[in-house]
């Protein structure tokens, strides 16, 4: 009886010790996400997002916005100044699971805008089906997230609770996940240890405004009533031409209504429950 305490003790020990490692490691993680802005559609736009893992904290964002804010802190050392930036903010996700608060980032017409939340309580479902992804021993899961049902299968091997997007609290990383109704997908494509953090002493090249979701509903609905607000104040160029290439004073009520239906189709966002209510 002693004996078996105490081997119960070591393995316990065992397990606190390698969480211990792997929190004490920096990881990248590159997903291959999947998604439908206009939930009608049958094409996807596909794009590669970096989870970038350091400890208790971790930062999900598009590798386009990597590769620009790469070159910008390399120029910043150098004395030089970088003249493009991206701006494929969406998605970007930044969690802080010392303070318990998580920051998601949004695209506007010309700001990026932050807004911090308390990290979310996720209710997952573990079952004990289990499969194959690669060389990963995957672990179901299925949690009910803002207006989706999602299905996610964590690594049983790799003890990392971190995932895509705000996802994370399952006892392995989350390799593969989609929702129920095919508009999301997030698959992982590579998982590399101790790659460098951009992001340990430097922040966004771009500074962020803070914003709520109520202002940022408001955001939304302000553009969408009129699209071409900052084109004819003169505060944004816009070059419009015929078929011919010649440049032509713009008909800005039926761009105005052409815009509209583009957004009233792309909004299908992650957070259904969240989607805008724009008018007809």
């Amino acid at each position: 009886m002693v004996w078996k305490i105490f081997f119960k003790t070591a393995i316990l020990f065992a397990t606190v010790c390698i969480f211990g490692q792997l929190y004490g490691q920096k990881y990248r993680v590159i997903y291959s996400m999947k998604f439908k802005p206009d939930s009608t559609a049958t094409e996807y736009t596909t794009k590669n997002m970096l989870l970038d893992i350091d400890g208790n904290n971790s930062r999900f964002y598009s590798y386009k916005v990597f590769q620009s804010d790469s070159t910008y802190i390399s120029n910043d050392r150098l004395g030089r100044e970088t003249m493009r930036k991206s701006l494929d903010y969406e998605f970007m996700v930044i969690k802080k699971k010392s303070q318990n608060k998580i920051a998601k980032f949004y695209k506007g017409l010309i700001d990026i805008y932050e807004m911090k939340e308390d990290f979310p309580n996720l209710q997952w479902q573990i079952s004990n089906t289990v499969k194959m992804i690669g060389d990963n021993k995957c672990q179901k899961a299925s949690l009910d997230y803002k207006g989706r049902k999602w299905e996610a299968w964590f690594a049983i091997d790799i003890p990392i609770s971190d995932g895509p997007y705000v996802f994370s609290g399952l006892p392995g990383l989350i390799i593969s996940m989609s929702d129920a109704s095919g508009s999301y997908s997030f698959d992982l494509t590579s998982l590399k240890k101790n790659e460098e953090n951009l992001y340990t002493s430097n922040h966004l090249s771009l500074k962020a405004v803070p914003i709520t979701l109520k202002q940022l509903h408001k955001l939304y609905l302000d553009f969408y009533n009129d699209p071409y607000k900052e084109v004819k104040s003169g505060h944004v160029k816009m070059k419009v031409v015929d078929q011919d290439g010649k440049e032509i004073t713009p008909n800005f009520y039926e761009l105005t209504k052409i815009k509209q239906e583009s957004l009233r189709k792309a909004n299908n966002p992650v957070e259904l429950s969240e989607a805008m209510q724009y008018p007809d």
